[in-house]
């Protein structure tokens, strides 16, 4: 690619509408541009770049290794572009902008919504968006540029710059009249005959329960897999096993029934930390959000002391 290359924001925007859409009439519509213009105005793109953007599959249209990259550049680029049209239009550097925010579904619901809603009234006019997933997806999210921030476990990345806000912890809901319901914990061992209800892979309490039972040499019966801990309680609530949960889940009723799961041969914890991407662009109200994400974190676990 040249290095002396200029793009117009109006050729980003117009790639933009084809990549989130995949259908070059449905973008034309949405640019205001015909179908023939918008398909040259590509092809002139994909020429100033020297690579491929978008590829034909049978009919559906598809994005190349280098078009999906490129979209998400672009529309970082373009998020820029507003961010700073906003602050000259506004004249309110601290009030205005885009916030794009992930997390697990449990941590929504007891971390991040509140935070948000905290983060409302004092910055009314940023624009909150989050997005959920597994916490492999997560990391993935904010390492491409997907999310700004997101709340999950480092893992092995050395590309993300993390603040730690709390540690998850395995825990077993159990069954109402369980016969180690009482114990303040228990091991893997202890649960080792019983039908297992637990998260679908991707998500950390997953990774834990995989780490502990292939530690201690067990052969789970796994009965279901869920991306709800919900689902997961409610079913131990009924009877249908023993739900294999974080102590980030602690919002949801049944969790009156879990017991801490813990290990002598391997860690039933790992770290939860609030992640971003150091070498991708930051809001400016980015440190604002994670100052009271911290905040919030510290009180709630403070309350569950």
């Amino acid at each position: 690619m040249d290095g002396g290359l200029m793009l117009e924001l109006r050729e980003l925007r117009n790639f933009v509408a084809v990549a989130e859409r995949l259908n070059i009439t449905t973008a034309a519509r949405e640019v205001n541009l015909s179908q023939p213009a918008l398909s040259r105005q590509i092809q002139a793109l994909e020429r100033k770049l020297g690579v491929d953007l978008l590829e034909r599959v049978g009919k559906r249209l598809v994005l190349t290794a280098e078009g999906a990259d490129f979209a998400i550049q672009a529309s970082e680029l373009l998020e820029r572009a507003a961010d700073l049209a906003d602050q000259v239009s506004r004249n309110e550097l601290e009030n205005g902008g885009k916030l794009r925010i992930g997390a697990s579904p449990q941590t929504i619901s007891w971390l991040v919504s509140p935070a948000m809603a905290r983060f409302r009234e004092h910055f009314p006019h940023v624009d909150l968006v989050v997005g959920e997933g597994n916490n492999d997806a997560l990391v993935e999210m904010v390492e491409h540029g997907a999310a700004h921030l997101v709340v999950a476990n480092l893992g092995i990345s050395n590309v993300l710059a993390a603040q730690k806000l709390f540690d998850a912890r395995l825990h077993a809901v159990l069954p109402p009249g369980h016969a180690l319901q009482g114990r303040s914990a228990i091991t893997i061992d202890d649960i080792a005959d019983e039908p297992m209800l637990v998260m679908r892979n991707g998500f950390l309490t997953r990774h834990l329960f995989e780490q502990t039972v292939a530690a201690h040499g067990i052969r789970p019966r796994v009965v279901l897999e869920s991306e709800s801990t919900h689902t997961l309680a409610a079913l131990a609530r009924d009877g249908h096993g023993v739900a294999i949960v974080s102590s980030s889940a602690q919002d949801i009723p049944p969790f009156g029934h879990a017991v801490r799961i813990r290990s002598g041969l391997c860690q039933t914890s790992a770290e939860v930390s609030a992640l971003w991407n150091p070498r991708r662009y930051r809001p400016r109200n980015l440190s604002r959000f994670l100052d009271i994400l911290v905040e919030v974190c510290n009180e709630r676990l403070t309350g569950q002391a």
